[in-house]
């Protein structure tokens, strides 16, 4: 590695993130590790160098033929650079610092965002109602009436910006709990074992904490598909 020592927790977790979406081992190049050095030089907050790149991989799956993957960490490039963007728009506001043109339409923008995750949320309460799986469907009720009141209070400047992830990170979670407890334990059952199949060969070369992190990533996507419900985050 040449863009910055081996031991850097920065350099080391955006590594490790990438190889872990990936599902399978690589070294990264020299321009790869060059960009993360970039990133880091320019400020950019490792928790949005994460997202980012998972919400690549996540996009990359949807819609990729099977067997292919992405090879280069530049694919995250764009997306890494937009992510901070808003990022930094959303800590300016919450510094008190006056708000520029570009920094109304983030909120604006974040708000908008909460109010499309409100209506997926809704929709997959639906669903759930129809599939009779009543633990998710008064988790997403609720989780719904949050979200509504969440854009309420970012339209009003009421809520701290950098708490806007994090809450959506506990609804995400709350929903996924619900998600499993709604199904069979056949179900429940097949789910993970699909996931280790997923995992395959390369958790023999992961650490037991990629190794976990992996397999709890996979649970989540087949979760998701199963129930139809969304990934709740504002970087999406």
């Amino acid at each position: 590695m040449k863009a910055g020592d081996p031991d850097d927790e920065y350099f080391r977790t955006a590594e490790e993130e990438f190889v872990r979406r990936r599902g399978a081992a690589m070294l990264l190049s020299p321009r790869d590790w060059s960009l993360i050095g970039e990133w880091k030089a320019a400020g950019v907050p490792l928790r949005v160098v994460l997202q980012a790149i998972n919400n690549i991989f996540d996009a990359f799956e949807r819609r990729a033929p099977a067997g292919r993957r992405i090879n280069s960490l530049s694919y995250c490039r764009q997306e890494v650079l937009a992510l901070n963007d808003l990022y930094r728009t959303l800590h300016a506001v919450e510094a008190g610092r006056p708000q520029s043109p570009e920094d109304t339409a983030g909120i604006t923008a974040a708000a908008r965002h909460i109010g499309r995750l409100a209506r997926r949320v809704r929709a997959s309460m639906a669903l759930a109602s129809k599939e009779r799986r009543d633990p998710l469907v008064a988790c997403l009720a609720r989780v719904a009436a949050e979200l509504k009141h969440m854009r309420k209070e970012i339209q009003g400047g009421l809520l701290e910006p950098r708490l806007l992830e994090d809450r959506l990170r506990l609804f995400d979670q709350d929903l996924l709990e619900a998600a499993r407890a709604s199904l069979p334990a056949g179900e429940v059952a097949s789910l993970e074992a699909a996931a280790d199949r997923l995992l395959g060969r390369a958790a023999e070369r992961m650490t037991p904490v990629a190794r976990d992190r992996t397999r709890r990533a996979h649970q989540a996507r087949l979760l998701r598909e199963i129930t139809g419900l969304p990934r709740l985050t504002l970087f999406d």
